[in-house]
Parts: structure tokens; sequence; C-alpha cells
């Protein structure tokens, strides 16, 4: 296992393949086996590098109330312990939130920039929104809520079953989820506690998106709430070489249920070459 210290927190981290460097970041609940059905694709062009964000899995969980300000500081420092700046980087659902900070933050340590699907609903408070569009925004936000007292309660379970039920609305379900991952969500459930009581966990400031001009691309299913398209074109919209663009068949998690179509995305972006070199990462264990 290999482990980089950052922050105060162990990151838990694997490499594989060779080219330019890039950094997958996971959502929320999973791990970076979220990411196993695309790896080997990924790997034929890239030097890619996954990791458990901490709380998640095999990395540590300090005490105290997370933020996403953390996980954006902890990925900066990521890409600094392993000498990998610049690096392309791709988040799925907050992953992409992470990773969306991490360019108006210090947009020199990105090559390029593809997230699929940030839940940043704060976006949409300004926003004249369609009946239909209130309506599922409204419904999501009463499940999110009953995901979180759930959890409070004590419930972990309880909570992460709502959340693949009615949240995620994984194709099966939580039924459909076998063991190991099932005992994988459930033991992560205390950090999706921790973002949901972060105020700025799905908010983000559109103006400070322009601090990055290199390739980005913000995608989204065609399975999902309206809004989710609303929300990417916003996002897309602040940032001077970004795209929006739709992967047909799809929802929240591409990457595990359309990796070929999720893969073409990222390289669409990532292929993508401007004035700045990357580095290879130096040697470490890999896959």
């Amino acid at each position: 296992m290999t482990i980089a210290d950052v922050n105060g927190v162990q990151l838990h981290y694997e490499r594989s393949g060779a080219g330019e460097p890039l950094v997958l970041v996971h959502g929320s609940w999973v791990d970076c086996r979220v990411w196993d059905h695309v790896v080997p694709l990924l790997s034929r062009s890239f030097d890619v590098v996954v990791y458990d964000r901490r709380g998640h899995s095999l990395s540590s969980c300090p005490a105290g109330q997370g933020s996403v300000h953390d996980d954006v500081d902890d990925l900066a420092a990521l890409i600094d312990v392993l000498g990998a700046g610049p690096v392309h980087v791709a988040g799925a659902s907050f992953g992409g939130s992470i990773a969306l900070r991490l360019a108006a933050s210090r947009p020199d340590s990105l090559l390029s920039a593809a997230v699929h699907e940030p839940p940043l609903f704060g976006l949409l408070d300004s926003e004249e929104l369609r009946a239909s569009e209130v309506t599922a925004l409204t419904e999501l936000r009463a499940r999110l809520a009953a995901v979180a007292a759930r959890l409070e309660a004590g419930d972990p379970e309880g909570g992460a079953r709502l959340y693949f039920d009615h949240v995620a609305e994984a194709p099966r379900g939580w039924s459909g989820l076998d063991a190991t991952r099932r005992r994988t969500l459930v033991d992560n459930a205390a950090t999706y506690l921790d973002q949901y009581r972060d105020p700025d966990a799905l908010r983000i400031e559109l103006g400070e998106l322009a601090a990055f001009d290199g390739p980005a691309l913000v995608s989204r299913g065609d399975r999902r709430s309206p809004f989710f398209g609303r929300m990417a074109e916003m996002v897309a919209g602040a940032m001077p070489a970004a795209r929006s663009e739709l992967i047909p068949g799809t929802a929240h998690d591409p990457q595990v249920t359309h990796p070929s179509a999720y893969t073409a995305a990222v390289e669409s972006i990532a292929g993508h070459r401007d004035v700045r070199v990357s580095q290879p990462l130096p040697p470490a264990q890999r896959r």
C-alpha cells in the first residue's frame, strides 16, 4: 500500500500506466476503486493516479468537521508530494467539485480538468428555474436531509441505503450492490455527513473559475434531473476554454456504467496540449 503524508492525513494512492500524469478524484461514499473500470483504459495514454480522499477507506480520517477546502488542499498537496504538477485532473460528482476548486485556486497546477456532474446545487439558488426543475430540486434536497437524519441518528447503513435507493438511484438500488461495496459505503458514511454539514460543499464562486484558462470539460448524463444540465452549462460558461457535453445513456457514474464513453470524454480534453509541460511522476509502487 502506498501512502502520502499530506496536511496531517495519510492518503492511500495507486499508480498505473505511463505518460502525462492524470489524477482521478472520486465522489462521496466511495473510494478509489470506483475508477477500476477506466484505469486500464486511461493507463494506455496516461500515468494515472487514483487515491482515497481523507476519511475514505484506506486513507486516515482526522477528528472534527471536514470541509471541501480540506479536500482541495489534500489534492494540491498530493500533486506536490508526488512531484507531479502540472497534471490533468478528472473528478466525478463531489470529486468534480474538488477539481473545480483546485482549478480556481491553483490554475497553474492543472493541464486540463474534466468533471462529471459536480453537485453545485447552490448555483441554482439565484436562477429562475422551470417548474419541473424546482420540483426535482426540492425533492432532492428533502432526500438529502433524510439521509443526513439517518446518519445523525447513528444509522449509517440506513443512510447509505436511502442514498443509493433514492438519491444516487443506483440501477438496482441498495439491494443490487454486493456485500463488499455495501461495507465500503457504510464505512465512509461519516465523511458524507461532514459534507452535508459543510456550508461550502455545494457552492462555488463562478467568477473564480475564470482563473483557469486551460481545456476543461463539464459532462453530464441524460438519466438525471434537468438541473444537472443547467449547472453544467453555468460552470462551463464561467471557464474560458471549457465546454459542456452530454454522455448519452448515463447517470451520475459513467466511469462505472459506461467506461469506454467516459474514457473518450476525458481523453478528448486531456489530449489537448498547451505551452505548459508536465513532468512524469517519480518512481513509486504501481498496480
